[in-house]
């Protein structure tokens, strides 16, 4: 048996909230209907939608000022999140795995975008990871800044789409969404999408990485496939039956992963010598946080628990592109989107209502169950 916290795309009989999906709001309900026959369509709004362009690190300004390359980067953009996050939720649906699988698939995925196409594990010139860049760097590879990036990846590009797609679209929980050919299709296009953004990286920056880091990522993202499909499935299997976390909790955890992860990364930059401390702290946070949603999110009846901290990551990324994107704004409609979409899952699949004592559930409140 897969990990629940796959359930949404791989054990479809594991879902005792799934009905609660269909009584869920009007506006939700439309949402589904309209999406449940385009689930490719779906997953390719969220992916690059949510990792991109709500964190503004592809502004949509682009498409004013610059419209030739706003589609090239849309283009390259859906080739390789959409492929990627596409690819890793087949394999973890065909080799029977859970979100462990999907983790290792995800890190593979940063390495691939961020190593073999944009560089940024190793240029120290280009400007995205600011003093990451020389903080923390040795080897040629800028390891800071790679552990906060691929954290990124394996959470916004991959593995928050993913849970979403499930939530919203319950019909698509354990359903394959791609033949034979269409695994094909998405390894070309994320091949092909690597290899533009790479000579663009070399054309732009006049960087190329060297063919040392070239075959060490090699050999890691091929490290990282067998390792993900030689993991058990029921590795980080969650701790208990039922969720033990209140669901503001689980929100407030997700909202807060990245800005501690941040705030550890950044700390010591004054101090080069401290770079494998900043290290070791953000792995440390990571895993903090990782054991924290195994230990409390529980085995069953726990949409609710996942729709609570998704949201958590959606308001985080909202408030981040905004800030980023200031004083024009421009993330601003896309942030309440994601808001409103935030809100009406939360509707959709409100908390079980629970009895006093029931092991592993807070017992009733006075205002439990008020609308």
């Amino acid at each position: 048996m897969s990990s629940p916290l796959f359930a949404d795309v791989h054990d479809a009989g594991d879902r005792p909230e799934s009905s609660g999906s269909a009584r869920g709001s009007g506006a939700l309900g439309r949402w589904v209907l309209a999406l449940k026959a385009r689930p490719v369509l779906c997953l390719a709004l969220l992916t690059p939608g949510l990792p991109e362009y709500l964190s503004s690190s592809s502004p949509l300004l682009a498409l004013a000022v610059n419209p030739a390359w706003f589609f090239l980067a849309l283009a390259i953009n859906v080739g390789q999140y959409t492929a990627g996050a596409l690819l890793i939720r087949e394999a973890a649906i065909r080799w029977h795995k859970g979100w462990v699988t999907v983790a290792l698939l995800a890190v593979a995925y940063g390495i691939t975008e961020e190593g073999l196409g944009d560089n940024t594990l190793f240029n120290s010139t280009h400007g995205v990871d600011g003093v990451l860049g020389h903080f923390g760097r040795f080897a040629g590879v800028n390891w800071i800044w790679a552990c906060g990036v691929l954290a990124f990846h394996a959470i916004f590009s991959i593995g928050l789409p993913l849970l979403l797609l499930g939530l919203a679209v319950p019909a698509t929980r354990g359903r394959s969404l791609l033949g034979r050919r269409g695994i094909v299709v998405c390894f070309a296009t994320l091949a092909t999408a690597t290899l533009v953004e790479a000579v663009i990286v070399l054309r732009v920056y006049g960087f190329w990485m060297g063919d040392p880091r070239l075959v060490g990522s090699v050999v890691a993202i091929a490290g990282l496939v067998a390792g993900a499909y030689a993991v058990r499935a029921s590795w980080g299997r969650p701790r208990h039956v039922l969720p033990t976390a209140r669901s503001v909790t689980l929100g407030v955890a997700g909202f807060l992963l990245f800005p501690c992860l941040f705030a550890v990364e950044y700390a010591f930059e004054a101090w080069p010598a401290a770079a494998p401390l900043a290290l070791a702290l953000a792995l440390v946070v990571l895993a903090a946080f990782l054991e924290g949603v195994r230990r409390t999110i529980g085995r069953t009846g726990h949409d609710h628990a996942l729709v609570a901290l998704a949201f958590g990551f959606l308001v985080f990324l909202s408030a981040f592109g905004v800030l980023l994107a200031r004083p024009v704004g421009h993330t601003l409609p896309l942030a309440v989107l994601a808001i409103v979409f935030g809100l009406l899952l939360r509707r959709a699949y409100p908390a079980p209502a629970v009895t006093p004592g029931r092991p592993g559930v807070r017992p009733l409140g006075p205002h439990d169950g008020l609308p």
